[in-house]
């Protein structure tokens, strides 16, 4: 395991000097991050939505179908700034206005950057967004981030996505100015629809694989998105180099950092979402970013291979919130509970925390 370390390491300092210096010019937008490995069980054209549900499955004409609306005007699209609002590893996000006839909407316009990638290998990623960006535009969950389409050509050679504005950020910027002013019934509610998105992205059999604080984004009235999710996987795709981040080893399971031998390349999985979905609840309940005591990445990751507990004796955990958030950090996959029993548990906590008032 020591080999393995030196040798992840090693591939990893080139990137944490970039990677800190991301721009955090608030309010931020969808993080911009790729995902720590491939997403596993990558969705069929058959994912199902709210909207066209057949037998619990989306048909392949319902997803080719949402093509055509899936195409926006770049000459509808105006950027509000010269440079990116935001920017991290893999992608830079533009606050722009969407005319789309009667109404013009703020809306953020995240590109993604890959290098040195030839004109072969831009068209395959160009293929791989068009699949998941139907998958993902059939995906309609009031706290998963809607799709409004895409823009070819006016950032550059790849399809830049069109989401809504979140004026509140992401959920590292939001708790950093709310987390005071929340109640404690106010962050098991907050906890619970952020649940309740994934659970909708489970239900769908779509892994996030990116769940971190800043792939949680806040509504204006305070209800979470969750975002990025899918996408990344054609960023992991198409190098082998970007697997993991500096920006997500916080929160990433510590399976997919230290696979077995036999397997070089985890996958994400349901359970190692849980375990992300685990140092969310750290962060709304105390906020506290797991492994809030180490400033590097790299020493992250090397308390990670050691099975180290993203927490310290620094603050105060009420016993029951300690207990479940160990289930979700098992370092037996299995062994971590399942998204209804996340939700489950939340809800009794809210009526615990209304009935002792």
């Amino acid at each position: 395991m020591f080999d393995r370390l030196q040798h992840f390491l090693h591939g990893l300092v080139g990137r944490v000097a970039s990677s800190d210096k991301a721009s955090s010019i608030q309010p931020f937008v969808d993080g911009i991050h790729t995902s720590q490995t491939p997403i596993v069980d990558t969705p069929s054209p058959s994912r199902t939505s709210d909207d066209h549900v057949s037998n619990g499955r989306l048909s392949t004409s319902d997803i080719e179908d949402s093509s055509s609306i899936l195409c926006i005007k770049p000459s509808d699209i105006h950027r509000q700034t010269s440079y990116p609002t935001a920017t991290g590893g893999l992608g830079d996000v533009y606050k722009c206005t969407w005319n789309h006839g009667v109404n013009l909407d703020e809306v953020a316009v995240k590109y993604p950057r890959f290098q040195s990638l030839s004109d072969p290998e831009i068209a395959k990623v160009n293929k791989n967004l068009d699949r998941e960006i139907r998958i993902w535009a059939a995906m309609k969950h009031q706290y998963v981030l809607p799709l409004h389409g895409t823009v070819v050509e006016e950032f550059g050679p790849f399809r830049a996505l069109v989401s809504p504005w979140m004026p509140n950020g992401t959920l590292n910027s939001y708790l950093d100015r709310a987390h005071k002013t929340l109640s404690m019934t106010d962050r098991l509610q907050l906890l619970k629809q952020i649940t309740e998105g994934l659970k909708y992205l489970h239900d769908h059999d779509v892994i996030h694989g990116d769940l971190t604080d800043g792939n949680v984004l806040v509504a204006a009235d305070g209800s979470p998105r969750l975002a990025d999710f899918g996408i990344s996987n054609i960023m992991v795709r198409s190098n082998p180099a970007f697997s993991y981040h500096t920006g997500s080893v916080r929160w990433v399971a510590p399976e997919l950092l230290d696979p077995p031998e036999d397997q070089p390349i985890q996958c994400a999985t349901k359970s190692s979402d849980i375990y992300a979905l685990g140092s969310i609840m750290l962060q709304v309940l105390y906020g506290k970013q797991p492994y809030w005591w180490l400033k590097s990445a790299i020493h992250v990751i090397s308390v990670k291979f050691k099975r180290t507990e993203p927490i310290d004796s620094s603050i105060g955990i009420r016993p029951d919130h300690l207990n479940f958030m160990r289930r979700c950090w098992s370092t037996e996959s299995k062994l971590r509970p399942s998204v209804e029993e996340v939700i489950n548990y939340l809800q009794e906590a809210m009526s615990n925390e209304n009935s002792s008032l």
